[in-house]
């Protein structure tokens, strides 16, 4: 399916690694230009090159730290008339007792996670609804559809945003301009890797045996692919995706236990 997207503009953050750089080459499949955000420069830019080489589609490069507003105004800066936002955060430092969490740990929370996407869906939403084309994905976390409290610290300010994004969304959605949420359960990322060795090395057992365990919390009983993901979102950001909006979709292999 041609996604109508070709020789658009997207800003994907978190492109470096992970879901976000399976979300920048699934896009640039469909012919879109890139604003590739993240924190670490080196890594961004040999993600940059290889999607320039296989693709041949226009990539810039922002190195920024989305988690303080200095960050976000320079992506802003660089880029303030995308077609096409995805805004893929981080996730805060483990610390599973709430009663340690400090207001510093909350500011924080609330900066990286909710002040973040807003601030940069506020800064490219006019200039959607301008041309009368914008596509905007915010990704968090199956746990705003599951919350638990070990991590609170993170889901809270989701919660936060999926709030702002549910009522953004249908003021602007005459427009044609769309804003939904993608919550990924477990995906085979750098990120589960390393946090499955340590799993490992904390219970001393098995990496093969620890990630066989955390496979088995789904239904479909595998970790995602990260392609798997990235398809869901280049079809949300597409032509004929204008008439869903407002949602927070689940994608976790059957994980989540609910039906709504």
């Amino acid at each position: 399916m041609d996604l109508g997207i070709r020789g658009r503009r997207a800003i994907v953050c978190g492109a470096s690694r992970g879901l976000g750089r399976a979300i920048a080459d699934a896009l640039a499949t469909e012919g879109v230009n890139l604003v590739m955000v993240a924190r670490d420069a080196a890594a961004l830019e040999s993600a940059a090159q290889a999607v320039r080489q296989r693709h041949g589609i226009q990539v810039a490069t922002v190195p920024s730290d989305l988690s303080v507003p200095a960050g976000r105004a320079d992506v802003l800066a660089a880029c303030p008339d995308p077609d096409i936002l995805v805004h893929n955060g981080g996730w805060p430092a483990i610390k599973p007792d709430f009663r340690a969490w400090t207001r510093e740990d909350w500011d924080a929370a609330l900066d990286s996670m909710m002040m973040a996407p807003i601030d940069l869906i506020r800064g490219v939403v006019d200039g959607m609804i301008a041309r009368r084309f914008g596509r905007i994905v915010t990704v968090t976390s199956r746990f705003v559809k599951e919350p638990k409290l070990e991590h609170a610290l993170s889901v809270s300010p989701r919660l936060g945003l999926a709030g702002y994004v549910a009522g953004l969304a249908r003021e602007i959605a005459p427009h044609n301009v769309t804003i939904n949420a993608m919550l990924p359960g477990i995906f085979a990322t750098e990120t589960q890797w390393a946090f499955g060795r340590s799993l490992a090395e904390q219970a001393g057992r098995p990496l093969d045996e620890v990630w066989a365990g955390r496979e088995s919390t789904n239904a479909a009983r595998r970790f995602g692919k990260p392609e798997e993901f990235a398809s869901l979102c280049a079809w949300l950001c597409s032509a004929q995706a204008g008439f869903i909006t407002g949602q927070n979709i689940v994608m976790d292999g059957g994980g989540y236990p609910g039906v709504f």
